[in-house]
């Protein structure tokens, strides 16, 4: 009974060491799967950052998720907004638009997650 517990327990602390290199890899993967590249804009006479994700690799991403942190002149990230991309097909060059606060003298964009789609679904 007492190898059963063990048994169980080191069952249990593989799995979640094994969840969590998955999500650091796939966050880490980014810059590997994807291109990213963007500018500070406006819409309407609203700030807006904008730009374009191309999935560099041969399945679909979908529900992308961005993080949008702008930036002073120093470099100092003075607010977040987070954005949204629906739809990457494999090989796509997608626009996206995420409306800001304000204009700022620079802006990042991270791409923070997605899910793989096989296509069709």
């Amino acid at each position: 009974m007492r190898l059963n517990a063990f048994a169980v327990v080191l069952l249990l602390c593989l799995l979640a060491g094994g969840a969590a290199a998955v999500l650091a890899q796939s966050l880490s993967d980014a810059d590997r799967f994807f291109g990213l590249e963007w500018a500070n804009g406006e819409r309407r006479g609203r700030p807006n950052v904008n730009g374009y994700v191309v999935n560099n690799y041969r399945v679909r991403a979908a529900n992308m998720r961005l993080l949008v942190e702008s930036l002073d002149a120093n470099g100092k990230v003075v607010d977040t907004t987070s954005g949204a991309i629906s739809d990457v097909p494999p090989g796509a060059r997608v626009y996206f638009e995420v409306p800001v606060k304000q204009k700022t003298a620079r802006s990042r964009v991270t791409i923070t997650g997605w899910e793989w789609r096989e296509s069709g679904q």
